[in-house]
């Protein structure tokens, strides 16, 4: 009796290996879509890895929505997209900076701030200003002095065009108030005060009477 033998298994066709070229391509598209979604200055934020994992750039969280930016800028350092300002440069009604130099008063801080041409180019929330007017009142710390910024928008009640009003603060007083003289005069003996040798009259302890 014979036995029919089973036929072998015949394995599916392998689909063709993708080219080194085509890999290429296909990794070229992935970074091209992570670099489109990697954030910017000015973006909105929560915490600071929304805006760099790198931890270059922070999210300040007192401006609405949060805010990319850079901390301690210095000039002509800021990416591309972004300008660097000089908040605080001056103590509030103050005439002069408390702190000479280029960075102003004590509580100058500097800031990448995202540059622009319109309101349109901001967020919600944000006006496109020159950082120099009120109510910022901020240097732009680059070489371009036209550069625009997104800004917050003032509160209710600042009006962008006007002037700044602050009343003088105490600490910019050139005067201090007056301070009675401290006496660094010897007491006088005539002034009724003891004498400094009240026994000087008198025979030393240790002498006698007779030579």
């Amino acid at each position: 009796m014979s036995h029919a033998r089973p036929s072998p298994s015949v394995s599916p066709p392998r689909p063709p290996r993708r080219s080194a070229l085509a890999r290429a391509a296909g990794a070229l598209a992935l970074l091209s879509a992570v670099a489109g979604c990697t954030p910017e200055i000015g973006d909105k934020c929560q915490v600071s890895t929304d805006c760099s994992i790198r931890g270059d750039r922070l999210c300040d969280t007192s401006q609405p929505g949060g805010y990319c930016t850079q901390l301690n800028c210095q000039g002509n350092g800021c990416a591309d997209e972004a300008s660097c300002v000089l908040f605080n440069s001056a103590l509030p009604g103050c005439g002069y900076d408390d702190r000479s130099g280029p960075f102003g008063s004590r509580i100058a801080r500097s800031f990448c701030a995202a540059v622009c041409e319109s309101n349109g180019d901001c967020r919600g929330g944000y006006v496109c200003a020159d950082p120099r007017t009120y109510p910022w009142n901020a240097i732009i710390l680059d070489d371009d002095q036209n550069k625009r910024s997104c800004l917050p928008v003032p509160l209710e009640g600042q009006d962008a065009g006007a002037a700044l009003e602050t009343p003088k603060a105490p600490v910019c007083e050139a005067t201090a108030p007056p301070v009675d003289p401290i006496d660094a005069s010897a007491p006088s003996l005539d002034g009724g005060a003891p004498p400094l040798f009240p026994d000087a009259d008198a025979p030393d302890a240790g002498s006698t009477d007779g030579g």
